[in-house]
């Protein structure tokens, strides 16, 4: 019988989750309480929030550095250059249709852009879009190529938040490329203008804390969002000058505003134009903020283990109580009782398992039933098998032909002849073994063919050929002898001419098949059709199979399996053929 291992154990298994939370929470407590521990983790946060702003910026900027690149590359935006600077060529409107599409598809695609600049060879060809209006425009590339910082124009120059009034432009950040030979030889601009909320919905979203903001520094601007009061307020000329200064591309700094405060500045750089992401804020709150996460986290933890407590006593009780009767049931299984019954209340894990235990009780009862079934059927079937081979009529017609034999002084064949039908019906009973090897099978025919041979005379032939590898083989007795006595009685009986039965077996593809034939009249297309069906089918309809047949075809499916049986086919010039297919096996007869 299953052994339960007790409450004791199921205890220990629930109350091990609350000991190892009350280890944590205490290890966090200590951590917590730590002071330098607590400003680590949150110049952590912060540095997170840093980097995650810079990541999101730094992803959506080089969406435009490609767009950039890709204008270079074009050789719809060469051919344009190319006309541009061919002093014999024209500027087609196709040219300018082709440009105010380009400008459509990447206000599409781009909802931050404002405007879009293209400009080439003193405005021969160009183009300035914004708020879905565009024209060609005259501006001054000087300003521009100024703010390269070398001689190569391939680099791509960002500008930060500035007012562009030439182009009538406010508050945008611009990206651009130029063309020319060198920064003194400047013919051309392609240029992005972004909108400043773009930049601004950015930072403000990050939350830095009460008196914190983030803000995006460059060589040639500041650009902040938030508003803090006065006494938080830095210098922005002197911030700008010291990360400039600084040798690392991130890193931390304290300054002292105007208004004595100490102000902490956390920074990073964008990996597609080196702009500083900073964050700037004071540096008392940045320990308020942490403690008053401290305190909240402390009362969080006595909440957890108050209710982990609780919820284990609850749980305690709502499992062990069924998982007591569960196991007293399945004890009485295990004792061979097949009739308990498993009440399922619930639908958690433990009623699953009632379920399925009693849904596997139920099973085992079927199968049990169904062995039992199919081994009495089996049985039952042998002995319909051997009642039926020995019918009156064929007894009494060998007997009268034996005595008829003894009186004409045939003694030698009368003698032959009862030889013969001991041997036919010994090989029958096979000291009660249902298979029996092929060769005593074949010589049970051979008896059963001699004592019809006997009593017919001449009026049919057999002939005999086996592969001697099969012989040994095991089959189920009575097999071949009720499809020959078909071939006899219903195949040549009708003939006029002279019968002829052959049996032949040999070995394919590790299965044995053996060969009824005769000669005789067959039987039409359709009977031999619903004859296979039936045999497929496992039907018991006595118009189609006759009880011999079925009882072997029943037979050899019950001891081989369902792939394995009997089927029939038309002889070429007349007659049956009837195959008898089972397992290649060793012999495994006593």
């Amino acid at each position: 019988m299953l052994k339960f291992r007790s409450l004791k154990s199921t205890i220990i298994g629930l109350f091990i989750p609350i000991i190892i939370l009350f280890v944590l929470g205490t290890g966090m407590i200590s951590f917590i309480l730590a002071s330098k521990q607590i400003r680590q983790i949150a110049f952590t946060g912060l540095k997170d929030t840093i980097a995650q702003t810079k990541s999101l910026l730094n992803d959506k900027l080089t969406a435009f550095v490609v767009e950039l690149i890709a204008v270079e590359n074009s050789s719809e935006w060469t051919a344009v250059m190319n006309r541009a600077g061919d002093p014999n060529a024209v500027m087609e409107p196709a040219d300018y249709i082709f440009m105010n599409k380009s400008f459509d598809s990447y206000f599409d695609h781009y909802s931050m852009i404002d405007s879009i600049l293209f400009y080439f060879n003193d405005g021969k060809a160009s183009w300035f879009k914004r708020n879905s209006f565009g024209s060609p425009v005259q501006v001054s590339l000087d300003k521009y190529s100024r703010q390269l910082d070398d001689h190569r124009l391939s680099v791509i120059k960002w500008l930060n938040l500035h007012d562009d009034s030439e182009l009538s432009a406010p508050q945008v950040v611009s990206a651009y490329v130029m063309f020319g030979k060198d920064r003194e030889h400047t013919n051309g601009i392609f240029m992005f203008n972004l909108k400043s909320r773009f930049f601004t919905d950015i930072l403000s979203n990050a939350k830095v804390s009460k008196n914190g903001y983030l803000c995006l520094i460059s060589d040639d601007g500041f650009m902040s969002v938030k508003r803090v009061e006065r006494k938080y307020e830095i210098d922005e000329t002197e911030l700008q000058k010291k990360l400039q200064e600084a040798a690392q591309t991130s890193g931390q700094i304290s300054m002292k505003n105007a208004h004595g405060s100490n102000m902490l500045v956390i920074y990073d750089t964008l990996d597609i134009n080196k702009w500083k992401m900073v964050a700037v804020l004071p540096e008392d709150e940045l320990l308020d903020e942490v403690n008053a996460i401290k305190y909240v986290t402390i009362a969080v933890m006595f909440g957890i283990i108050l209710v982990a407590v609780v919820l284990s006593n609850l749980i305690a009780h709502i499992i062990t109580k069924p998982l007591t009767k569960l196991t007293r049931k399945v004890g009485l299984v295990e004792d061979g009782n097949l009739d308990i019954e498993l009440k399922v209340a619930n639908s958690n894990e433990i009623g699953v398992l009632s379920s399925s235990i009693q849904d596997l009780v139920y099973r085992i009862k079927d199968l049990l039933k169904e062995v039992k079934e199919e081994q009495e059927l089996k049985r039952l079937s042998e002995l319909a098998v051997l009642q039926s081979q020995i019918r009156p009529h064929f007894l009494y017609n060998t007997l009268f032909s034996i005595k008829q034999l003894c009186e004409m002084g045939n003694n030698r064949e009368a003698g032959e002849m009862v030889t013969a039908l001991s041997s036919f019906f010994r090989i029958s009973i096979s000291k009660g073994n249902e298979r029996i090897p092929v060769s005593q099978e074949i010589e049970h025919i051979q008896n059963y063919l001699y004592i019809q041979q006997m009593r017919y005379g001449e009026d049919f032939s057999y002939e005999i050929e086996m592969d001697p590898d099969i012989m040994s083989c095991p089959i189920v007795k009575l097999t071949l002898q009720p499809l020959v006595e078909n071939a006899i009685y219903h195949g040549m009986k009708q003939k006029r001419s002279k019968g002829f039965i052959r049996i032949w077996g040999y070995s394919s593809k590790q299965e044995v098949l053996i060969h009824v034939e005769d000669n005789g009249i067959g039987m039409p297309e359709e009977k031999l059709a619903a004859i296979n069906e039936s045999l497929r089918n496992g039907a018991s309809n006595e118009g189609n199979l006759g009880f011999g047949i079925r009882n072997v075809h029943e037979r050899l499916r019950l001891n081989y399996g369902p792939c394995y049986g009997l089927a029939y086919v038309h002889r070429s010039g007349g007659g049956i053929i009837v195959t008898v297919n089972i397992p290649l096996q060793s012999a495994e007869i006593e």
